[in-house]
C-alpha cells in the first residue's frame, strides 16, 4: 500500500466526533476489509471503499493502512496518523435520511424495542449478535417515528443491553437515527418514500449475516403486529438469533 495514496471517501457523524477532538486511539481490532480504533471510549471503523457509508466509518481508499491490534495511532483532530500513513478528517460526512414520520403510523415505539431488546439483546452469532442487528433495526424505525422526542427513551432502552463494545456503540448511533447508508435506503423504500427496488437485497449482502438480520429488523419495525404472538418473532427471528 503506497502510503502517499491513502485518501479519506468519507466520515461517519459518530466517527467525526470522536476523531475531532485531539488525543491516541488504539487499535481494537483488526478485520479484512476495516479495523477499529478506539478513542475517547468510542470506536471508529476504518473501512476500505467497499464498506457501505454508516455513523462510524471512516471510509479511506485505495485500502487500508497496514496496523496491528494495540496499536497507537494519533490523532490531532485534523488528520489520524500512524506508522507511515495520515488519513485527514476534511471528507464530507453523507447525510442520514429518515422517512417522514406519516408514513410510519403502524411502526414499532420506544415500548416495543424495549420488550424485544429483553429477549434478544446480545444474542446469537456474528461480530455484532445478530439479536443486535435485529434490534438496531427496530430502534431506527422507532426513530424514524417518534422523532427527536423518541431519542431519549431509545437510548435507555439499547445503553440496557448487555453486548459487545461495537454492538453497542452500532445500537447508540441506531436509536439516533443512523445507520449504514444500506439500511436507510432500504427503510425508505420499504414505506414508500422512495422507489428501490434493489435496496433490500443490498442491505441483505451487506457483511456476513449483519446486513440480513437488520433487514429483518426493518421490515419487523414497520409493520408493528407483527411482533405480536404467532408473527415473526416467534419462529425466524428467533432462529437467527439462536433461542430455541
Amino acid at each position: 500500500m503506497d502510503a502517499a495514496a491513502l485518501r479519506t471517501v468519507d466520515l461517519g457523524r459518530g466517527a467525526r466526533s470522536l476523531l475531532g477532538r485531539p488525543g491516541v486511539a488504539r487499535v481494537h481490532s483488526v478485520h479484512r476489509r476495516a479495523f477499529y480504533l478506539r478513542i475517547h471510549g468510542g470506536l471508529v471503523a476504518v473501512t476500505d471503499p467497499s464498506a457501505p457509508p454508516g455513523p462510524l466509518h471512516l471510509r479511506c481508499t485505495p485500502g487500508l493502512p497496514a496496523v496491528s491490534p494495540g496499536q497507537a495511532v494519533a490523532v490531532d483532530g485534523v488528520s489520524v496518523r500512524g506508522v507511515g500513513w495520515c488519513l485527514y478528517l476534511d471528507a464530507p460526512t453523507p447525510p442520514a435520511v429518515l422517512p417522514p414520520p406519516e408514513l410510519l403510523s403502524d411502526a414499532v415505539r420506544p415500548a416495543d424495542v424495549r420488550e424485544v431488546a429483553a429477549l434478544i439483546g446480545g444474542r446469537g452469532p456474528g461480530l455484532t449478535p445478530a439479536g443486535d442487528d435485529v434490534l438496531a433495526g427496530l430502534a431506527l424505525v422507532a426513530r424514524a417515528r417518534g422523532g427527536p422526542a423518541a431519542e431519549d427513551e431509545l437510548l435507555a432502552c439499547v445503553a440496557a443491553v448487555e453486548t459487545t463494545s461495537l454492538a453497542a456503540a452500532f445500537l447508540g448511533w441506531a436509536a439516533r437515527g443512523e445507520s449504514i447508508a444500506p439500511a436507510h435506503e432500504a427503510l425508505g423504500h420499504l414505506v414508500g418514500h422512495r422507489e428501490d427496488p434493489g435496496s433490500e437485497a443490498r442491505l441483505a449482502a451487506t457483511g456476513a449475516s449483519s446486513g440480513e438480520a437488520l433487514l429483518l429488523g426493518l421490515r419487523l419495525g414497520v409493520r408493528r403486529g407483527r411482533l405480536r404472538p404467532g408473527g415473526v418473532l416467534d419462529h425466524r427471528l428467533f432462529t437467527i438469533v439462536g433461542i430455541d
